[in-house]
């Protein structure tokens, strides 16, 4: 091809070819820098595109998460508030019930103010709903106003839950009020020889004293209580009555070793009218005291209130309380013993009532400390949640967005190369013009 015609002009093709492609450039560029991305299309890198895109998605999801977390956070903390100015109440109820115990007090006062201290707990509990979720009671409560009475949180992207159980329920299924499941309805200072309508106390209770006598072993089935030896056939037992006539039962609190080398099964004497529970102990290497810690941690989780005094003597309340006896359990018979390690009284009604509302401040505390950790919890999560959304967010980043000072200076030389581009395309152009001066003269 000749380099001298005017129907091929490759300079200027060459040109043309050169502009087009830095204008493609610089559009990029321009793009670049007006969007801040490097890749805003699935033309620009559909790999980095669909990547970008599903940790986007991440990104939203995690702040669903974060929306849930905030809401459970502030139920919590809505709960936790509740059960602080209870636990106020709950002192104020102590001190109550503690000078009904004293010579000429008006017990029809009192009662007046027991009587406003429970509706105190449970109008604080039924106030406590946020969001509709109501954490201190339960939908048999008539004050409360709300459709949910657990808490589930939202805490990660696959949809997985934190729970925040209702701590009414949890203590007692069949509560309807914080009251029930506290063990304080109908709390009553006035007994049966003061009420003019001859109602008995609400409250009862035993006192059981452990005294030096009282070795590990007699706690465990090979022992000794009173006249009756035990084998490993025989279960010592701390049974509780509550309830009269009809409804009485009876609690076989059963003492099993855990550390006896010898296997044996529990004496039950479970029936409708008799619920066994085992008390797991070991006597190779547990002290009488962490024994009775174990009989009052069998005792709790049978709904019983326990308060330890400080001669480690137990007072027990709850579920009408009625009396109390140690023995035997052999055969599926029981075996009532006297013991002089063992020493059982029934307690006055001034003290089943402090021993009632000093296990109520105790569950309280407890309801207070379950908040508290769910509390830690959901904030755990909040901090894990928006360290995971940063970091999503700038690696979304890292992949996608430009830089901006580099496309500056690409910005610039691609300019540059326009200008140039355009001036070489000018000259080009004007090539096939020199030609007339071979044809001058003709």
């Amino acid at each position: 091809m000749s380099l001298f015609s005017v129907n091929t002009n490759i300079g200027a093709l060459a040109a043309l070819q050169a502009l087009d492609q830095n204008q493609q450039a610089l559009t990029q560029a321009q793009n670049e820098v007006s969007t801040g991305q490097a890749v805003s299309s699935a033309a620009d890198n559909p790999a980095i595109y669909s990547i970008a895109n599903t940790i986007n998605a991440n990104i939203s999801g995690l702040s669903a998460v974060s929306a849930s977390l905030n809401f459970g956070a502030q139920i919590v903390s809505t709960a936790s508030n509740a059960i602080e100015a209870i636990n106020t109440v709950l002192g104020n109820l102590q001190q109550t019930v503690t000078t009904s115990g004293g010579t000429g007090i008006n017990q029809t006062t009192l009662q007046a103010a027991i009587t406003a201290d429970l509706a105190s707990i449970n109008q604080f509990a039924a106030q406590s709903t946020f969001n509709g979720v109501n954490l201190l009671t339960t939908s048999g409560d008539s004050n409360v106003n709300a459709s949910n009475f657990s808490l589930n949180v939202v805490q990660g992207l696959d949809g997985s839950v934190y729970n925040v159980a209702n701590q009414a329920t949890t203590l007692d299924s069949s509560a309807s009020t914080l009251t029930d499941a506290l063990g304080l309805t109908n709390l009553n200072v006035i007994n049966t020889a003061t009420s003019s309508s001859g109602a008995e106390a609400a409250v009862g209770g035993v006192q059981v004293k452990f005294d030096n006598n009282l070795s590990v072993s007699s706690f465990i089935p090979s022992a000794t209580i009173g006249s009756v030896t035990g084998t490993a056939s025989t279960d010592a037992a701390f049974q509780i009555t509550t309830g009269t006539g009809a409804s009485a039962h009876t609690y076989s609190f059963e003492f099993t070793d855990d550390g006896n080398t010898t296997p044996f099964s529990l004496q039950t004497l479970q029936n409708s009218s008799t619920t066994v529970v085992a008390v797991h102990v070991n006597s190779t290497d547990q002290s009488t005291n962490q024994i009775s810690g174990a009989l009052i941690t069998a005792l709790k989780s049978n709904g019983f209130g326990v308060v330890q005094n400080t001669d480690g003597s137990l007072n027990v309340v709850g579920s009408g309380v009625q009396s109390a006896t140690f023995g035997t359990v052999n055969a599926g018979a029981f075996t009532a013993e006297t013991t002089s390690g063992v020493d059982i009284s029934t307690l006055t009604t001034t003290q089943a009532l402090v021993t009632t509302v000093q296990n109520a401040v105790a569950t309280a505390n407890s309801i207070a400390a379950n908040l508290g950790s769910a509390s830690n919890q959901i904030s755990g999560i909040q901090n894990f949640t928006t360290s995971l959304s940063s970091a999503l967010t700038a690696g979304v980043g890292a992949l996608t967005d430009a830089d901006l000072a580099a496309e500056s200076a690409k910005l610039t030389s691609l300019q540059t190369k326009q200008q140039l581009a355009t001036q070489s395309l000018s000259i080009a152009n004007k090539q096939p013009q020199s030609l007339l001066t071979l044809f001058q003269g003709l």
